[in-house]
């Protein structure tokens, strides 16, 4: 066989192999085979600049840093090897005792076509990378759309995208509601950082949230992270919602294709946010179904029990048989039973589904805790959008203000009757919290520092108010009641907490 058809042979025998090692160890044992060289070598030039030595003796792969020549051979006969135009290695031959032109020539054949081969293998690899990470974010989208939400579907985003990057440790990123990224889920890797603040200065995840542009980086160059790792952007059109860390053990390889994982974590992003949008409309659709059920019993159920209440307790005058007035009575009260369990119920409608209690809840709790000191169920009326626009720190004074105008009444005033309203006005400009009785009044009305007669829980009451820029008032008129009323500007409450 001619040296031509060996050497198109061989030629066509790299278009065989299917990895890089592999092709590579082929292409120093055939120029060695060809050219008839005792030791062969090939260079490969990383990022680094090291040279990768594959020796025809033993097939064994080492490192070696600096110029070629410094594998330690005087006499080598040695030609680049190129992959789209860049130098991607050399192959050198040694050990022979004279290196002719035809040699010469061959092995720049050889190494011309092994730059093929491995530019069509880098080629079929970024191919499989890419069908792979397209898979993983169509298994996703599957998951996520199916059912997946909250943190699993965090937990699965970070799960596929370790997994498909052969990394150890991946962690998604999200900033909390003061704007800080906080780490909300990891998979993987020996620490647990869930729930970590992520710090603001000099950091490459806050880098990459506010950029929206990804970045890769080397061994050590991440807290936390101790080998390569990418941090991505999580991002849905122009809006970055958070940012994906991918990280691979200490020696693994670079990360060389940001991209890939970079449209995965967008492609993600898209799909958690459209399922975050969905549950919202989920439970919008909930609770506006929650609130139709409270206003139909509101208006409907309890408005004709009162009525039936009412008709029933205007036959006990036109009875009488002393037998037949009770019964009446006893139905009369089991129909205030009723209607106070319904009450009840419908304010259990208006709470979030979280579970966490809003300010109807507690204001209810609290006015619902007196009903057993008093003896009977006070008359409540909540208006306005309390729950959202009363600010939390606003709340303990108003629930405190409220349990001490109840505890005054079941010590001092021997009242039948507490009406209990607390409102936003329409401008929700002035939260006010007004407690009514019938017992037996105060000496005389004043501003609630200074009245004699219970001053010390009336005085609280004040100084909870002018606390947040308020006031509290009182009316009352001897044997017929007493009236409270505590306000507080919403509009200044708001200037001086933001």
């Amino acid at each position: 066989m001619s040296t031509e058809q060996r050497v198109l042979d061989v030629v066509l025998s790299f278009a065989e192999y299917d990895t890089l090692p592999d092709l590579l160890r082929h292409v120093v044992e055939s120029a060695c085979e060809l050219i008839e060289a005792p030791n062969g070598a090939l260079a490969v030039i990383d990022g680094h600049r090291e040279l990768l030595e594959f020796t025809a003796q033993d097939g064994q792969a080492h490192i070696t840093s600096g110029d070629p020549r410094s594998i330690g051979v005087a006499d080598f006969l040695g030609a680049p090897i190129k992959v789209h135009d860049e130098t991607f290695g050399n192959l050198f031959l040694t050990g022979k005792a004279e290196f002719s032109d035809r040699d010469r020539d061959v092995l720049t054949a050889l190494a011309t076509a092994a730059g093929s081969a491995v530019g069509h293998l880098d080629r079929y690899e970024q191919t499989r990378k890419r069908e792979v990470w397209l898979r993983a974010a169509a298994d996703v989208t599957t998951d996520l759309l199916t059912g997946t939400n909250g943190r699993d579907a965090l937990y699965l985003v970070a799960q596929t995208a370790r997994r498909t990057a052969g990394a150890d440790f991946t962690a998604v990123v999200l900033p909390d509601h003061n704007g800080d990224l906080v780490i909300e889920v990891t998979d993987g890797g020996s620490y647990d950082a869930e729930g970590m603040r992520v710090p603001r200065e000099g950091t490459v995840s806050y880098r990459v949230y506010e950029s929206g542009q990804a970045e890769c980086h080397d061994e050590g160059t991440v807290p936390m992270v101790q080998g390569p790792c990418a941090v991505v952007p999580l991002t849905v059109g122009d809006r970055t919602i958070g940012v994906l860390i991918v990280a691979r053990p200490v020696g693994a390889p670079s990360f060389d294709d940001p991209e890939l994982i970079e449209a995965f974590a967008a492609q993600a992003a898209l799909v958690l946010e459209f399922t975050r949008a969905q549950g919202d409309t989920e439970r919008l659709a909930v609770l506006e179904e929650r609130d139709r059920i409270a206003r139909d019993l509101h208006d409907l159920v309890i408005q004709r029990l009162f009525g039936l209440g009412l008709g029933l307790q205007g036959l006990t005058g036109m009875s009488i048989k002393p037998q037949l007035v009770g019964r009446i009575s006893g139905f009369v009260e089991e129909v205030d039973h009723t209607i106070r369990e319904i009450r009840r119920t419908i304010f259990s409608l208006q709470e979030p589904p979280s579970g966490g209690t809003s300010l109807r809840g507690q204001l209810l709790n609290a006015v619902h805790e007196s009903a057993r000191l008093l003896g009977f169920e006070p008359d409540v009326s909540l208006e306005g959008p309390l729950d959202t626009v009363v600010p939390d720190q606003l709340r303990p004074d108003l629930l405190a203000t409220l349990r001490e105008a109840l505890t005054n009444v079941v010590r001092h005033a021997r009242a039948k009757h507490v009406a209990v309203a607390v409102s936003v006005n329409r401008t929700m400009t002035r939260l006010e919290l007004t407690v009514k009785d019938d017992g037996r009044g105060l000496p005389f009305s004043d501003d609630c520092a200074g009245v004699p007669h219970h001053a010390g829980g009336l005085a609280n009451m004040a100084a909870r108010a002018r606390r947040h820029h308020g006031d509290c008032a009182v009316d009352s008129i001897p044997g017929a009641g007493v009236s409270i009323t505590w306000f507080v500007p919403l509009v200044l409450q708001e200037a001086t907490w933001r």
